[in-house]
């Protein structure tokens, strides 16, 4: 014991402290936790908190899946099926279904079936003040035409085609002429194609419609003028477009419903003419492939 230095003597000092502080604390815990009252148990769960428990097992809104199968608004079908309307248009009325256009076929539009002045599904006229034999003045005086089908290849236009002649040193005038029904108050159009040829100058030819349906082309309403020969080919001579009235009904002898189907139809005369401006040894106009365009009614 006399062998500890003073510092050694001082350290072990400090540790028995150090034991006697440890070893009082220990005591005191123990001290103070038998004094407690001892903790009650806890509570078994009530019935509030299994009731609680089963709160996300609530299956009251998983039926909720009526809503998604809301298809029945997709299927709802009352606007589309509102095609009534549209198909109630093609009920035409007596009136409606009379205003209906009436094709219109020309008989011998392509001068397929031409005889000496005989043309299959036409008429002629013309202007005569001079027979065989008169006194001839090659300016005033107008023989009789000879109408025949084309015999020169190079004037053909389309296979067999018109030809309107007539004697050497002699002018000719002349009408073409064919009436047709349509529907009253249709526009109609007429055109046809022409050629000429002339050992001098040229010929006049034309196109028009009589809108009265007259048998003769002396009322007709013409189109563009032209004056042609060999040099000009073939040309389209077109008529004006006229809106044709309908046939006025006799006043007695006819049933109401005759009457009717007067009104509903209108007759029109389509025309084409030539003629030269000078007499000379040839001239001849030439005409083929005529046509008639109807539009229907207001």
């Amino acid at each position: 014991m006399n062998s500890l230095t003073q510092r050694q003597r001082f350290v072990l000092l400090l540790l028995a402290v150090l034991d006697v502080l440890v070893i009082g604390g220990l005591i005191l815990i123990v001290v103070t936790s038998t004094g407690r009252p001892a903790r009650t148990a806890p509570e078994p769960p009530t019935a509030t908190a299994t009731s609680q428990a089963a709160v996300p097992t609530w299956t009251p809104t998983v039926t909720i899946t009526p809503r998604p199968t809301l298809p029945a608004r997709a299927t709802n079908t009352p606007t589309p099926t509102s095609t009534p309307m549209s198909t109630a248009t093609p009920t035409l009325t007596p009136t409606r279904a009379a205003m209906t256009p009436i094709p219109v076929t020309l008989v011998g539009a392509d001068f397929d079936h031409i005889l000496p002045n005989r043309i299959h599904g036409w008429e002629w006229d013309a202007y005569v003040n001079y027979r065989p034999g008169d006194t001839l003045d090659p300016e005033t005086s107008y023989a009789e035409p000879l109408l025949s089908a084309a015999d020169d290849a190079a004037r053909q236009i389309d296979g067999s085609t018109l030809k309107v002649e007539t004697m050497r040193w002699l002018k000719f005038r002349a009408w073409v002429y064919q009436t047709v029904t349509v529907t009253a108050d249709s526009l109609v159009t007429f055109q046809i194609q022409a050629g000429a040829y002339s050992s001098l100058d040229r010929l006049i030819v034309k196109a028009g419609i009589d809108p009265t349906g007259a048998n003769n082309c002396y009322g007709a309403r013409w189109g563009q003028e032209q004056q042609i020969n060999q040099e000009s080919g073939v040309i389209t001579l077109r008529s004006p477009t006229l809106r044709i009235p309908a046939i006025e009904p006799p006043d007695q002898g006819m049933a109401p419903e005759e009457d009717v189907t007067q009104a509903q139809v209108g007759r029109v005369t389509l025309c084409f003419f030539a003629e030269p401006t000078y007499a000379h040894v040839n001239n001849a106009a030439f005409f083929d492939r005529a046509r008639i365009s109807v539009q229907p009614p207001r």
